[in-house]
């Protein structure tokens, strides 16, 4: 029996378009600083144009990033898991034997303010992958078939952030 596990289109949809005007801002406070800039030359002008740009754009990029990491359309059927991951614009296929286990965890959006359930998937090759809760449909229903295929359950992870990525307890390439 396969079974899909589609992307949620609200919580996605906000952070799309939050993007997507920050980006436009961005773009139009550029216009106006070249404008500015460089018919007007003032150095106090330039440094707060710089910040503001590097400051935006960092913005955009974090979102952006963040928006393609989580992301995902999940696929299982009677021998596979595939999972479509937008960072990478692939699919991932892997046979049920070469998966580790998987763990229950929670993902935080921002420092301590709003978190979600998430699922983390352990491959024997090292590799994880992790399933949030708002940004997938079906959720619990996805746990209920990792049960139901003998997938090992490793237990539950705390949200454990490294210098760059986030670290995972069950990884055999952390330890």
């Amino acid at each position: 029996m396969r079974k899909k596990f589609f992307p949620k289109i609200l919580f996605p949809a906000i952070k799309f378009a939050f993007i997507v005007g920050i980006a436009f801002l961005f773009y139009k406070s550029l216009e106006v600083i070249y404008a500015k800039v460089f018919l007007d030359f003032d150095f106090g002008l330039f440094l707060a144009a710089l910040f503001f740009v590097l400051f935006s754009g960092y913005f955009v990029f974090h979102l952006s990033y963040f928006f393609s990491f989580y992301f995902k359309y999940v696929v299982v059927d009677d021998e596979n898991l595939s999972i479509f991951e937008l960072n990478r614009f692939k699919f991932k296929k892997n046979t049920l034997d070469k998966i580790l286990g998987y763990s229950k965890s929670e993902v935080y959006f921002g420092r301590y303010s709003w978190k979600s359930k998430s699922i983390v998937i352990y491959f024997k090759n090292g590799e994880t992958a992790e399933l949030v809760k708002v940004f997938l449909s079906n959720f619990d229903t996805l746990e209920e078939e990792l049960k139901r295929k003998k997938i090992k359950y490793l237990g539950f992870e705390d949200y454990q952030t490294g210098w760059f990525y986030r670290q995972y307890k069950f990884n055999r390439n952390s330890k």
